[in-house]
């Protein structure tokens, strides 16, 4: 059988390396299973995997930009956005009063004035779009670019300098930050037209917090936020501004003047977001999906601890055969502490199933 070939992202804690010796391990523990429930999307890599290989995917994520993009990669089977009408989307429509939120509000923030001015015509464009297609392809193109101008792909600095003064480093790519949204579209097109396509399954995108999402499936695959015992950064903070952009016309009066990046709150929640409520936000997870076969993605050097998360299933349901499998040294860039980095996979088989 031939490689499955996976779109190219750019978020903190992506698993693109390493869904295919995830779902190796699923296979050898023989989990039987017809549908997957992928409740902390992210990238949607895990769900993209899943359609791939023919199963009925439930992609879901509390952010709407991520939920957006799993609606392009999952639920639908086609793009219909071509590279001239993407292009043409970054220039005003005769006749239209635009707003100027980004302009006005994050100036030597995130992107140059010009890019800011592009990114306020760009996103008011997209209403003027007939259908949800092509809406969901010119907020995936410009999601993506925005990513992949921005230094360490992250939304948590205001750090807009450190691209424009740019010498040489070991963070970024100069050449690629000052590439064009026009050019960037090019790339991003391209993406779309080779990676959509009908499995055949009524797969589905939504957008809901991992507790309360009620759709449930054969297999649960939860890839949490992580946490170390230092400081945290979180998932919030470092992708708020393209939540904001997902939430247009919401972004003027949630924007927290007191940072320095102008952070957007939209969405802004403690749900998996805090280690001191970490285990009990997850044990009422499980208590969601003691139907189903669970699959955690892990750190070996996460907290709470991995033999707390086992044993906690192993409570949860006497019919859980519970198994972690270290999958290895496993680096995220920009973390300087890689080299006591391990995978973990943490498969709770349901002998009901």
């Amino acid at each position: 059988m031939s490689k499955i070939r996976l779109p190219v992202t750019r978020y903190y804690g992506s698993k693109r390396k390493l869904v295919e010796r995830i779902w190796n391990e699923i296979e050898r523990k023989e989990l039987i299973f017809d549908s997957v429930l992928d409740i902390f999307g992210g990238t949607g890599l895990f769900s993209y995997y899943a359609k791939c290989k023919s199963k009925q995917v439930i992609y879901n994520d509390i952010f709407r930009f991520n939920s957006i993009i799993g609606k392009k990669l999952i639920q639908q089977s086609s793009n219909e956005l071509t590279l001239e009408r993407a292009r043409n989307m970054l220039l005003p429509i005769e006749g239209v009063i635009y707003r100027n939120v980004i302009t006005e509000n994050f100036t030597g923030i995130y992107f140059t004035d010009e890019e800011n001015h592009q990114i306020d015509i760009f996103i008011q464009n997209i209403n003027f779009l007939e259908n949800e297609n092509l809406q969901a392809s010119a907020y995936y193109i410009l999601f993506q670019s925005c990513i992949i101008k921005r230094p360490y792909n992250l939304f948590h600095r205001n750090n807009l300098n450190m691209r424009l003064n740019y010498k040489k480093g070991n963070f970024g790519n100069k050449k690629t930050w000052e590439r064009s949204f026009s050019e960037l579209f090019e790339r991003f097109i391209n993406e779309l037209d080779e990676f959509c396509f009908d499995n055949g399954e009524e797969n589905i995108s939504l957008n809901s917090s991992a507790l309360q999402c009620n759709a449930q499936a054969n297999l649960l695959y939860i890839d949490p936020p992580y946490f170390t015992s230092g400081s945290n950064t979180t998932y919030h903070s470092k992708y708020h501004f393209l939540e904001g952009l997902a939430h247009y016309d919401e972004i003027q009066k949630n924007i927290d003047h007191n940072k320095k990046n102008k952070e957007i709150t939209i969405n802004k929640s403690l749900e998996f977001e805090s280690k001191t409520t970490f285990l009990n936000d997850l044990q009422q997870l499980l208590l969601n999906h003691t139907d189903s076969h669970i699959v955690i993605s892990y750190r070996n050097n996460g907290v709470p601890s991995i033999e707390d998360m086992a044993e906690l299933l192993r409570s949860i349901n006497n019919n859980f055969e519970v198994s972690v499998i270290d999958l290895g040294n496993y680096g995220y860039a920009l973390n300087r502490n890689n080299i006591n980095n391990n995978e973990v996979l943490i498969i709770a088989k349901n002998i009901l199933l």
